[in-house]
């Protein structure tokens, strides 16, 4: 279930960006994306460690990159509260942050950088 998910997140975020004039993400930013996702949590996670989502972002990068509003950053740790912005909109988001931050993974920290060297698949 999991990786029909994540292949019809990638389907349809390769899809939102086929007209786009930034660019889009290849394929291997998305296994990069891929990697980290694996590393950080579900795409509903609100454990309460002040990030959230499957990208685990911080509310501040979120609201930075003009993601939508999601009740889970109201309710940080709230199991009532996940966050439930779908997994496309979470590697767009993704996408805006690795442009900004230099075409980098530096955002994700370790994991970032240990899912920049991953072999691309």
């Amino acid at each position: 279930m999991r990786s029909l998910l994540i292949g019809a997140a990638i389907s349809l975020l390769l899809a939102g960006y086929a007209a786009a004039s930034a660019g889009r993400p290849g394929a291997a930013w998305l296994a990069q994306a891929q990697c980290i996702h694996r590393h950080e949590g579900p795409w509903t996670a609100n454990t309460g460690n002040g990030y959230f989502g499957g990208m685990q972002f911080a509310a501040a990068t979120w609201a930075a990159m003009k993601g939508p509003k999601d009740p889970a950053f109201a309710h940080p740790g709230d199991p009532a509260f996940p966050f439930s912005v779908p997994p496309v909109q979470q590697l767009q988001v993704a996408w805006l942050v690795w442009l900004h931050d230099g075409r980098t993974w530096r955002s994700w920290g370790a994991v970032g950088a240990a899912c920049a060297r991953a072999p691309k698949h």
